[in-house]
């Protein structure tokens, strides 16, 4: 099932609740007789292969809090929204919950978290990365505390290309124009060769320090003379050859040009991780292929599509210690053992500051990749809207962008078309 289908049956499931929400009876005192303060906290499918480390974590806070007692529950990947919203109802509320920064934007509007920033000394969020956290703001409060994520993304080139090209593949681009204007320079000299397949998508937008609401989030206003201006670039990019014909897909795993096939040159931003599916798949392109800063705008900013957070539901009982217990998992030193077992990255700038991400031999373009997601990464931030329905929104956006770059509208009349349809869905 795809997202946008599991999306909407959870909106569905969601509505299908609300109304008992205000009116769910409070839990039972989770206060023992002894004075002792019990929590219930929930992960994301980490017992199989995290079990130590997690219950590491519960085991050392019990012992410095012994008035506290950790409760954990690992909740499976797909269930964990409906599991957590039917619970919202219950008596049976957790009090730390793993979720999803899409899936605060699911449940934001019914006023059902807690504001962390109300919780917890302001200071004590300064640790974060100040964009994850500001991410993780709607309407001046924090509803989530930044945890780990898959890491930024990394602009890719192929040398080759670029040297047959007239190109030096040592000044790769760094703006938007430039990845055009080099682009097209490849296609006019190998015309089976594309530039890439990067379109406008919502993340591009935020990283070029483009507004997608207004200030109160009630209103879209990315069809101002700005984005047409900037989304029109790639729709000339898209008839010059600068973006490849096929980037237009709905599935980026049938791009028809990539660098597998030799037809695609550069791209500037992709996940890292993509460099295991070309070694994989074409292994005589990864010596040709050379790693550099993803492609933003002026203030270098990278929005990722989501990470993993803490939130506090409204009903805890113990709140303040929930909060506390939250920003305990989430520390530098906990998060740094986290990314020391698997491949993820941190949310805190301490963490990455630690040898293990700054003091590592470069052997490959793994290891060069893995050198620029640290560089970049104090620069991150959120592509999450907080408003309802939102992936379904963002799909309107990008079914418009198609239609821009396939000539069926011009740029501003498929901006207006989905900034309609969004004011529409936002004024209900």
């Amino acid at each position: 099932m795809n997202r946008k289908k599991v999306v909407g049956l959870l909106m569905i499931f969601l509505l299908s609740f609300i109304p008992l929400l205000a009116c769910a009876p409070d839990k039972e005192s989770t206060t023992e007789k002894d004075g002792t303060i019990e929590l219930e906290f929930w992960t994301i499918n980490l017992k199989k292969n995290f079990g130590d480390y997690i219950q590491g974590i519960v085991d050392e806070y019990e012992k410095e809090n012994p008035n506290v007692k950790i409760n954990w529950v690992d909740v499976p990947g797909a269930d964990v929204t409906k599991k957590f919203i039917t619970a919202l109802k219950s008596e049976e509320v957790p009090d730390v919950v793993n979720l999803a920064s899409t899936d605060i934007s699911l449940i934001r509007s019914y006023n059902v978290l807690n504001p962390i920033d109300k919780l917890v000394d302001e200071k004590e969020l300064d640790p974060y990365i100040d964009g994850l956290v500001e991410g993780l703001t709607f309407n001046e409060n924090v509803l989530g505390i930044p945890w780990y994520h898959g890491g930024p993304p990394v602009g890719m080139l192929n040398t080759e290309i670029y040297e047959k090209a007239g190109l030096d593949p040592d000044s790769p681009p760094q703006t938007w124009d430039e990845y055009m204007e080099m682009g097209k320079q490849i296609h006019e000299k190998l015309p089976d060769v594309y530039g890439g397949n990067d379109i406008p998508t919502m993340e591009v937008l935020i990283g070029q320090g483009l507004p997608i609401l207004n200030e109160d989030r009630t209103k879209a206003v990315f069809n101002s003379k700005e984005h047409v201006d900037f989304v029109e670039m790639f729709v000339k990019g898209y008839k010059n050859g600068a973006i490849a014909s096929g980037a237009v897909t709905e599935d980026d795993r049938q791009l028809q040009q990539t660098f597998e096939n030799g037809q695609q040159a550069h791209t500037g931003q992709k996940v890292a991780s993509g460099l295991v599916s070309i070694e994989k798949n074409a292994p005589s392109v990864i010596p040709k292929l050379k790693v550099f800063k993803p492609v933003t705008g002026s203030e270098g900013k990278v929005a990722l599509g989501g990470i993993q957070t803490f939130v506090v539901p409204k009903k805890s009982e113990h709140p303040e210690e929930a909060a506390k217990f939250a920003l305990y998992v989430t520390n530098a030193k906990n998060q740094l053992e986290f990314t020391k077992l698997v491949a993820i990255f941190p949310s805190t700038e301490e963490t990455l500051k630690d040898p293990f991400f700054t003091d590592f031999e470069v052997k490959n373009i793994h290891d060069e990749a893995r050198k620029i997601m640290v560089e970049i990464s104090p620069k991150l931030t959120i592509n999450t809207l907080g408003i309802e329905k939102e992936e379904e929104l963002k799909e309107v956006y990008l079914e418009q962008i198609r239609a821009a770059l396939l000539g069926e509208k011009s740029t501003q009349e498929a901006l207006d078309t989905a900034v309609e349809h969004w004011n529409e869905a936002l004024s209900k």
